[in-house]
């Protein structure tokens, strides 16, 4: 009994131990491309499309990803480095029709670019494209899920651009 107790309480303290020390890698260094660049500043994105509150979506999406993960500081005053974005392009298109021949679906794609500035010097581009089928059944509600699908685009392509920083590390 008293080797099952002694047992268990080594095991625990083991265990305790190895997932405390864990947390060294799980904690990055503050900053991207070796610390360089702690900060950015991220103005409201180019548009290049006919959608006017598309910039807006992607401008929040972004600021909020790079803001939440805590990796560098946004829209600081000197910030190091700049990242401007651009939409390409928007576009939608028909995607499931009815029996009576109308559009009951539409796909609505969205292409950006990124561009990331120190001194006025360009240290890297990126390009995404996304896309997401929305219903399009009911006419009073099209639009407003066409602004949902393209939130949705905007979180996505932020999440793969935060991703793509973490693995420049």
């Amino acid at each position: 009994m008293k080797t099952h107790r002694l047992l268990s309480a080594s095991l625990l303290v083991c265990l305790t131990l190895l997932i405390s020390g864990c947390g060294y890698e799980l904690v990055r260094e503050k900053g991207i491309y070796g610390g360089k660049i702690m900060s950015l500043n991220l103005p409201v994105f180019k548009n290049r499309s006919l959608e006017p509150q598309v910039p807006g979506f992607f401008t929040e999406a972004f600021s909020m990803e790079l803001a939440a993960s805590g990796l560098v500081q946004i829209n600081t005053a000197g910030a190091d480095a700049t990242l401007q974005g651009t939409i390409v392009s928007v576009t939608t298109g028909p995607g499931a029709l009815s029996a009576a021949g109308q559009s009951v679906q539409k796909t609505v794609t969205a292409v950006i670019s990124l561009t990331l500035t120190k001194e006025d010097k360009v240290v890297k581009t990126w390009t995404f494209g996304d896309a997401e089928v929305y219903d399009a059944s009911i006419i009073n509600l099209e639009d407003f899920n066409k602004r949902a699908a393209l939130q949705r685009i905007a979180g996505r392509m932020a999440r793969r651009f935060h991703a793509q920083l973490l693995s420049v590390q």
